[in-house]
């Protein structure tokens, strides 16, 4: 993926032992940063702000002390000095004060200053002062609404895959910036009694639940796209069905199957389109409508290439020939490249989410929707796109999200504000107003979630706040469903004293009652962590199908699936490596309906970690499509 390219800037002094600017003409090396903030307005004259302050040396710092934090003009709130205490080795921790926000002006940028002390092991050491700062974007209001931009895109087709090949261009400023979840006055929850066990994927194993298929995508390149090491195995997979084609993305590789399953015909995306404006680094991602009877492709570069093909053109262009159209982020009044995108499909309508990139001066970060029609793409010709605005949705609260998933008339989002509150966005199909609301949820542990597998690796490690407060996804809100009045939301959650791994936080929402919370439910074990929640609605009686992931304790990390409610988590991929640059998502849809199966099934696409024999360190992407769902379709 291309660098998570947030509204924050940091800038780090450190000062000597009397609290003067070194007069060196070459300063020493940094040795704490300020990452990217994170904010939650649990009221109309408070704002709390959580950043992670991290080490970026090779030794603990002791004894670490914030004794003065400034936000503009904001009055702080907190009671300082804050004794942060050690900080391990290029490892953080998350300071957090409030303000009276009164003073602040929703969209105005405002400089977070944190300044205090720390001191080497060594006992005859002094301590040292550091000046960190961050830029903080002052969040919209906890409730409102504003009216979507609209633009139009022209059509551009391809076939043949005649142009070359062209190395995937990455961004030297990979995954900076999800945002801590600050932590808010405590509102008491319940842990779900039972815990979720696992068990291998069996082909054809009802009563419960069946498996029809479990094949290999069949690329098992290292790296596949989520960063320049070449020993890193990253996948990130996605993809769907439709009308007896497959079609599966691995971040860098692109491949379809006519035969239900393995093998695939694996291609190369850059020599599909050409080398235009947009071009090509990583993170794609696949849905099918099967109103228009079209796959629809996003390919991320420096904006997105959306495509459209029937399965009959996929068949017959073997895969190269489609209808797409160039979305570069200046058509919408967006002024750096986009990161992590996302796909739904409505009743009538394509929806596409994405980062939008707010580092650079002037530019408004945070997530970003956009709707086309579905009757549009299937025609082929110029589309019109309707747009949010980044500035009512800001990355210092809403971030790394993904859009509900069989979502019928109308999109919803969310993002925490705070650990005792979602804030839920939604817009209405033919409607040009998108409505933002806050509705409260118990709370949850949202600490950094962590997980070491019998190797050493931590697979969750990229949620850590590492030098330059980079992490990704964090608790971001990537799962996400829609069952007729009820949302289902889900995140990655940490640890606490009911949770001694790291787990998925699950809550339901009540769409005609005021966004109201239904339940608030956790998949969790002893033993290891569930991280990283896709999820699909089933079209035959709304229960929540999972594609998800698990490891840590004596397991590797592997891709799993499941239903909520069986608190059983079934392992598709036989992993006998660790990572720690797992990746940023698995994907889940559901099945067309068939004459024999009519709408109890669900394509799911995950992965797992194996090593290449020795000597050589690379590992590489076990990716897996499977088909499983229930025996039958049982309607309410």
């Amino acid at each position: 993926m291309l660098g998570r390219l947030g509204s924050f800037a940091f800038a780090v002094i450190i000062l000597g032992s009397a609290g003067l600017a070194s007069a060196q003409p070459q300063p020493p090396p940094a040795a704490v940063s300020l990452g990217p903030p994170g904010l939650a307005n649990p009221d109309d004259a408070i704002l709390s702000v959580a950043a992670p302050l991290t080490n970026l040396t090779g030794r603990p710092l002791l004894g670490v002390t914030i004794d003065r934090i400034r936000l503009g003009t904001a009055p702080v709130r907190t009671v300082l000095p804050l004794r942060i205490g050690a900080i391990a080795p290029r490892s953080g921790a998350v300071v957090q004060a409030d303000f009276d926000s009164r003073s602040l002006r929703a969209g105005q940028r405002y400089t977070l200053t944190v300044q205090g002390a720390w001191r080497s092991g060594e006992a005859a050491a002094a301590a040292r002062r550091f000046s960190v700062s961050a830029t903080v974007t002052a969040p919209p209001p906890a409730r409102g609404e504003a009216r979507v931009g609209v633009v139009q895109a022209a059509p551009h087709k391809v076939e043949g895959g005649r142009y070359p090949h062209r190395q995937p261009t990455m961004d030297p400023d990979v995954n900076s910036g999800a945002r801590p979840v600050p932590t808010n006055p405590f509102v008491a929850g319940a842990k779900t009694p039972t815990g979720t066990s696992l068990e291998p994927v069996r082909i054809g194993d009802p009563p419960a639940i069946r498996f029809d298929v479990n094949d290999a995508f069949g690329t098992t390149g290292a790296g596949i796209g989520c960063s320049k090491d070449a020993k890193a195995a990253c996948a990130e997979p996605s993809g769907a069905s439709g009308n007896g084609v497959i079609l599966m993305s691995a971040n860098w590789s692109v491949g379809y199957s006519t035969t239900g399953g393995a093998p695939f015909t694996i291609l190369d995306p850059t020599t599909i389109f050409p080398a235009d404006a947009v071009g090509f680094c990583c993170d794609q991602v696949i849905q099918y409508a099967p109103s228009i009877d079209r796959f629809i492709w996003l390919l991320q570069g420096t904006g997105y290439r959306l495509a459209v093909a029937s399965p009959a053109d996929i068949i017959s262009g073997k895969g190269k020939a489609w209808t797409y159209w160039n979305l570069s982020p200046s058509l919408f009044g967006k002024c750096e490249a986009p990161d992590y995108p996302d796909l739904s499909i409505g009743d009538n309508s394509l929806y596409i989410s994405w980062d939008a990139g707010g580092k650079a001066a002037g530019c408004t970060g945070g997530f970003q929707v956009v709707r086309t029609s579905l009757a549009g793409l299937k025609a082929g010709g110029t589309i019109s796109l309707d747009f949010t605005d980044p500035a009512n949705a800001p990355s210092s609260k809403i971030w790394g999200e993904h859009l509900t998933q069989n979502t019928g008339d109308e999109i919803f989002w969310a993002g925490h504000n705070g650990n005792t509150a979602l804030t839920v966005y939604s817009l209405k199909e033919g409607s040009g107003t998108y409505v933002w609301r806050d509705t409260a949820i118990s709370s949850w542990a949202n600490n950094a979630p962590t997980a070491k597998t019998p190797d050493g690796q931590d697979w969750l490690a990229f949620n850590f706040n590492g030098p330059g407060g980079n992490s990704f996804p964090y608790n971001g809100v990537i799962g996400a469903a829609r069952a007729g009045h009820l949302l289902w939301f889900g995140w990655t959650a940490g640890t606490d004293k009911n949770f001694k791994q790291a787990h998925i936080e699950i809550v339901t929402l009540d769409r005609d009652n005021n966004f109201a919370k239904t339940q608030q439910v956790q998949v969790w074990n002893d033993s290891y962590a569930f991280g990283y929640p896709s999820f699909a609605s089933s079209a035959c009686n709304g229960e929540l199908a999972m594609s998800f992931e698990y490891g840590g304790g004596a397991d590797y990390e592997n891709h799993v699936v499941g239903f909520w409610g069986d608190y059983v988590a079934y392992i598709t991929s036989n992993s006998n490596a660790g990572t720690d640059r797992f990746g940023d998502y698995v994907t889940i849809r559901r099945a067309p309906p068939t004459d024999k199966d009519n709408g109890n099934l669900f394509t799911a696409f995950g992965m797992g970690v194996n090593k290449k024999p020795a000597p050589s360190t690379v590992k590489t992407s076990d990716v897996r499509y499977v088909l499983f769902g229930r025996p039958t379709c049982h309607k309410g």
